[in-house]
């Protein structure tokens, strides 16, 4: 199973990049501290958000495999039969 850890650091300096390059594209006028103090601070929040987004979707692709391997291996080693025939877990 290959590693895709992104840190919240480069998730950051990804937007903060992207969103600049953006604006500079618009034939605007060139950005003052307060712009790129505001810019900074979003893309910290966008960051923090899809750094969440994606522990998520990793923790869901691993339990995936978990639940794959374990059909493969034959079931749960934890499941018994109670008296009336079912199983339970």
């Amino acid at each position: 199973m290959e590693k895709n850890k992104t840190s919240k650091k480069a998730l950051r300096s990804l937007i903060e990049d992207s969103t600049q390059e953006a604006l500079k594209r618009l034939e605007l006028p060139e950005a003052t501290k307060k712009v790129k103090k505001l810019i900074s601070r979003n893309a910290k929040t966008l960051a923090a958000a899809y750094a969440n987004i994606l522990k998520r979707e990793e923790r869901k692709k691993k339990k995936v495999e978990k639940f794959i391997d374990e059909a493969v291996k034959g079931g749960r080693k934890n499941t018994k039969k109670n008296n009336a025939g079912h199983v339970t877990v």
